[in-house]
């Protein structure tokens, strides 16, 4: 049975992340100043509003006065409607108020949070006194783990200055210096990226990580349109490459019916080649890889 995706929001995404996030995830959206990380978070947030869900809303730069008059230039006027009703839940803080920040900002979530199916967004989740010391690493931890049981999280994350390539760049357009702890605790990895050139190409979307997914692995360009945010413009080869492919069920179905002839490990294996077929994106004849699996008989 296929787990109930959360749809991102972000027209053109799901289509390359297999429908969405994964429910009860951490979700980090990476990148610099100005690529739309918050109009992400937001257009996240209010993806859910217009469809009856609840959303939390964690802010440490913008006030709630800030988030409804960029949210109104942006289009989306009916953010207040939903702060009026209690279905949208603003918390602004500094983090410097924080004592012992991450500890602090789960009590914060879970005091606010009446619904376990909330979405919640944090925006940013970027100080350094979180990463100052290995007990606080540790509260990041608990965080996380606190969070997953609470809802589906976007965490907004600024990337370090010396951690991507600059304007004019001709190495690939991926971070290779990031604060390592966030990221490797998320369960998807989000990366957004301005180049500041002007052309098509000119602000890229990349899927890092989509744990326990299918999801694209090529830059994707992508738009902030008034009215509608963020909008990732992949081609339809493009998602084409993400798609399960059928073309090879043949070849699947020898692989299966041999294993019937293999007693318990054989009914092991069948299921495992079951699985492979039906995620199998590749243009490639799985026949090798079948007759590997065979012949090694590896579980």
């Amino acid at each position: 049975m296929k787990n109930y995706r959360v749809p991102t929001g972000i027209y053109g995404l799901d289509e390359l992340m297999d429908g969405g996030f994964r429910e009860n995830t951490i979700n980090t959206i990476y990148g610099g100043t100005g690529v739309g990380k918050t109009t992400f978070a937001l257009q996240y947030s209010l993806f859910g509003l217009d469809r009856g869900e609840k959303v939390l809303y964690f802010s440490f730069e913008m006030s709630e006065r800030q988030i409804i008059r960029d949210c109104i230039d942006m289009g989306w006027k009916e953010i207040k409607d939903y702060i009026d009703k209690g279905d949208l839940k603003i918390i602004h803080i500094f983090g410097e108020d924080l004592g012992y920040p991450t500890l602090d900002i789960l009590e914060m979530i879970k005091k606010s949070s009446d619904n376990k199916n909330t979405r919640i967004a944090i925006d940013p989740l970027t100080y350094p006194t979180f990463y100052s010391d290995k007990e606080k690493r540790k509260s990041l931890s608990m965080i996380f783990q606190g969070l997953r049981e609470l809802g589906t999280s976007i965490i907004v994350l600024e990337e370090a200055p010396d951690s991507g390539y600059g304007i004019g760049s001709t190495e690939p357009s991926y971070p290779t210096k990031i604060q390592s702890m966030p990221l490797y605790l998320s369960d998807t990895v989000i990366f957004l990226q301005n180049l500041g050139f002007g052309e098509m190409y000119d602000r890229t979307i990349r899927i890092m990580k989509h744990r326990g997914s299918k999801h694209g692995e090529g830059l994707y360009p992508y738009s902030i349109e008034t009215g509608l945010g963020l909008v990732v413009r992949a081609s339809e080869k493009q998602i084409d490459r993400v798609k399960p492919k059928n073309k090879y069920d043949d070849k699947f179905k020898v692989a299966l019916s041999k294993t019937k002839s293999m007693g318990v490990l054989g009914q092991k294996l069948s299921v495992r080649i079951e699985v492979l077929r039906r995620n199998w994106i590749s243009d490639e004849d799985p026949s090798e890889i079948l007759k590997l699996v065979l012949n090694g008989k590896n579980l």
